[in-house]
């Protein structure tokens, strides 16, 4: 173990940065080697609600936009040959 890691009666001491009292989990490789890792909460996932949408409204000018988005991301894409 290393010996900065340890006090005088060998018992492992934290960083600093760790704050007081933070769970931690230990887990044993073998013999001499041991994984000591800080448990954090986790953090839930965000849940989106969006609507259900069949049909978009035509609009002139997103059509437009959206053409030159595609011919511009298309130009150096060889054709597709069957």
């Amino acid at each position: 173990m290393n010996a900065t890691l340890t006090d005088d009666r060998r018992r492992l001491v934290m960083p600093p940065e760790l704050p007081p009292k933070s769970p931690v989990t230990v887990q044993q490789i073998d013999q001499d080697t041991w994984l000591v890792k800080r448990a954090r909460p986790e953090t839930p996932g965000l849940v989106m609600l969006l609507p259900d949408v069949k049909r978009l409204p035509t609009d002139a000018d997103w059509q437009a936009t959206e053409s030159r988005i595609v011919a511009h991301n298309t130009q150096n894409i060889a054709p597709f040959d069957e």
